[in-house]
């Protein structure tokens, strides 16, 4: 993704968060895994994180819980760079990485009601994100295109 895109991408911005999940995910392998995997995940982390009790009380700079997510998170970032090369055929987005654990999920739940159901928050929504997944994956392109030449 180019610094222009990362610029008109704000976090609260849906259908733009929308549409650059949705051009990075158009793999089937990774839209599975995605779907499959990101609940789970969060899931668990919040169920480690609200029961590990801290062995004694000391004052730690990190509570164990958070380092252990943190370390998990690290090892999640390390192996999906090979697992999205082989699925996707490059590495992950991770200059946004706080960005991605906020908004994933969300992404994630809305994509399966849309297809599913074909839900919209709003009317014209699919459109406006198909209309941004196209130039996203158009400047990918050029981008892609200006690096190799």
């Amino acid at each position: 993704m180019g610094a222009k895109a990362a610029h008109r991408r704000g976090v609260l911005d849906l259908e733009a968060q929308f549409a650059f999940f949705r051009s990075q995910h158009r793999h089937p392998v990774n839209a599975a895994a995605h779907a499959l995997l990101s609940w789970p995940i969060l899931f668990t982390n919040l169920l480690i994180l609200h029961f590990l009790p801290l062995p004694l009380p000391l004052p730690l700079p990190v509570p164990p819980a958070l380092a252990l997510t943190l370390a998990y998170a690290a090892a999640y970032v390390a192996v999906d760079r090979r697992a999205g090369a082989l699925a996707g055929k490059k590495g992950p987005t991770v200059s946004d990485l706080p960005e991605v654990f906020l908004m994933e999920p969300f992404l994630i739940f809305l994509q399966i009601l849309n297809k599913l159901f074909g839900y919209e928050p709003y009317h014209g929504f699919c459109k406006n994100v198909e209309r941004k997944m196209e130039a996203d994956l158009r400047e990918s392109r050029e981008l892609k295109e200006r690096k190799t030449t």
